[in-house]
């Protein structure tokens, strides 16, 4: 496993840290206000990371995804803004689906505007299932050459500012358990409404809302894969984007754990520094050691999706576990160490705030742990499985 940056990579990691500067100036204004950081997005996309993972021919820099993220780690070093880097993780969901599954028609008319920032949605939870996406109840059914949309999808990231994005659903006339299907639509009034902008405790600076759909006609182009064969991209997809999380969470960590050194070394209790004191000196080594284990899992996660590892997704699931877990507890260490200022409404005490939405958003820790068990579990079975094959075969030869 690649831990040490290549010259791109390093280069990558520098550049988007000094742009996650500019997030970090206007994050608690967008905190306040529950916006959006447009002129942020367009510094970043101008700087092209949405371009980093594209090939050449599409329009892109090609190279890796291991590259877009080094530049993602470097972002959320500076950026102090958890809503941002959500925002930006809905947006690669839908551009990673474009470039892994779409039709030559589909890269023609989405890729570009991608590339150039058009924010998009990646819409899989719903409100009867969550995180059980074979429960999902919104489903296209054909009519004519086409299809025809209904249901509502909740909570989603991004959807007050999208203009496209993939849409997770089914088509109930290809069989139960065969019918999971994505869509790629655009966010057009003429097709879809949206709920109101939700008023979150944390996570503010990314706008969630409902997206609904009744009666919506679709075409051929709207079908991203193969029909029926959804939750195959989807599981891909959710591990890919739980990876993510890793890298995230240590660059928050990495940021909080820089405010809470000059703290320490500046305030003084009974007249030495706080810094002399191991019982704070416990809390800044925890930061430390939770933002190392974080970004590990980001870029072990990433390998096994490149080897198509059978534990891949439990690498995943690890990550986005450690990301949750470890950012709440370090934004409880930083708040901790400022004192009273800590729990003043300020951008201190906005990071707990922000990370309890970290545990929840893509999929709880307590979904996380069901994850890794039930592949565990899988694994366990084929293992098991594995000598009895063996024992058959030789008393059949």
């Amino acid at each position: 496993m690649q831990l040490e940056f290549n010259k791109l990579q390093k280069e990558l990691y520098a550049q988007f840290a000094r742009l996650g500067c500019s997030v970090a100036q206007s994050v608690d204004g967008h905190d306040s206000n529950s916006s959006f950081d447009y002129e942020s997005w367009r510094l970043i996309t101008d700087a092209g990371l949405w371009r980093i993972p594209v090939p050449q021919e599409l329009g892109g820099y090609g190279q890796t995804w291991q590259d877009c993220v080094a530049a993602i780690e470097g972002l959320a070093t500076t950026a102090d803004d958890l809503g941002f880097m959500i925002s930006i993780l809905g947006h690669i969901g839908s551009l990673r689906v474009i470039l892994e599954e779409g039709t030559n028609q589909q890269i023609a008319r989405w890729l570009e505007p991608l590339m150039q920032g058009a924010v998009a949605v990646t819409a899989m939870t719903e409100s009867t299932g969550g995180s059980d996406l074979a429960r999902m109840c919104l489903a296209a059914r054909p009519k004519g050459e086409g299809y025809r949309l209904s249901g509502r999808k909740v909570h989603i990231t991004n959807a007050p500012i999208a203009s496209f994005g993939m849409i997770a659903g089914r088509i109930p006339s290809l069989g139960a358990k065969r019918d999971i299907t994505l869509f790629f639509v655009d966010m057009n009034p003429e097709i879809m409404s949206l709920g109101e902008t939700e008023d979150n405790l944390g996570i503010r600076t990314s706008p969630t809302a409902d997206i609904s759909f009744d009666d919506a006609e679709l075409n051929d182009i709207n079908i991203i894969g193969k029909l029926g064969d959804g939750l195959r991209t989807l599981y891909r997809i959710i591990a890919f984007e739980r990876a993510f999380y890793g890298v995230i969470a240590s660059g928050l960590i990495e940021n909080m754990i820089s405010k809470a050194m000059k703290q320490i070394e500046m305030r003084q209790a009974f007249g030495r520094p706080l810094a002399d004191y191991q019982y704070v000196q416990g809390r800044i080594t925890d930061m430390k050691i939770a933002a190392v284990q974080c970004r590990i899992m980001t870029y072990a996660g990433m390998e096994k999706l490149e080897s198509n590892a059978e534990d891949s997704s439990i690498i995943c699931s690890i990550s986005k576990f450690l990301a949750g877990e470890k950012l709440l507890e370090a934004a409880e260490h930083l708040v901790q160490l400022h004192g009273h200022l800590g729990y003043m409404n300020n951008g201190l005490s906005r990071q707990i705030r922000d990370a309890v939405g970290m545990r929840i958003a893509g999929g709880t820790s307590d979904i996380q742990r069901i994850n890794i068990f039930n592949q565990l579990r899988r694994l366990h079975r084929q293992s098991e499985a594995v000598p009895e094959r063996a024992f058959a075969q030789i008393a059949t030869e």
